[in-house]
């Protein structure tokens, strides 16, 4: 199980629980810790990018990109789940998931870089990968209303962006990586009955 997995277990675990305002409180601040945890992770790679005299505006711009990625997504989990109360947890539930996914990316990008002093050659997505996601997006949007597809298109296309600078500066098997990532992303946001 990924670490960003075992972690939100244990949020979840001690979260879940209580008054709806304590399980919110509770949320909203994991989603604060995380927050510094990404803050941090990211200074720390762009500092390491800037020792190795790599240019650092593209992982600003693979941030930038991600942030907007991760606000459409988790926009869309958040309108999926409406009138019900329990939109706004499940809100802050996709932005902690999101964020320790992109706090372990960070983390590795480092780790690369102060073992190998650049980023690997990046290697296209595996035909796998790729097929799967596109299976269960489509897939997907059989379980959606139309607004709410226009929704999911509006995450897709801005994750995408993220994606493509993401790899253009991580390299290796980040394509594949990510497309990974999404699907697990948009089946731990489904609280329905699996589809895929």
């Amino acid at each position: 199980m990924p670490i960003a997995a075992l972690l939100l277990a244990v949020v979840a675990n001690s979260c879940d629980r209580g008054s709806t305002y304590d399980i919110r409180a509770c949320w909203s601040s994991a989603d604060d810790v995380a927050a510094a945890e990404l803050g941090a992770a990211y200074a720390t790679a762009k500092d390491e990018l800037r020792v190795l005299g790599i240019n650092p505006a593209p992982l600003a711009a693979a941030q930038g990109a991600w942030a907007t990625a991760r606000d459409a997504g988790c926009s869309f989990e958040y309108e999926l789940y409406l009138p019900g109360t329990i939109a706004p947890q499940l809100g802050v539930e996709c932005d902690v998931r999101m964020t320790h996914a992109r706090t372990q990316r960070l983390a590795a990008l480092t780790a690369a870089l102060k073992a190998h002093g650049r980023t690997p050659a990046e290697r296209p997505v595996s035909a796998t990968a790729g097929a799967q996601l596109d299976r269960f997006y489509r897939l997907y949007q059989e379980q959606l209303t139309t607004t709410q597809q226009s929704k999911l298109a509006q995450a897709e296309n801005a994750w995408i962006t993220y994606r493509d600078r993401a790899c253009a500066i991580e390299g290796g098997a980040c394509l594949t990586d990510l497309e990974n990532e999404r699907i697990a992303e948009l089946k731990a946001g489904w609280l329905g009955e699996a589809f895929w």
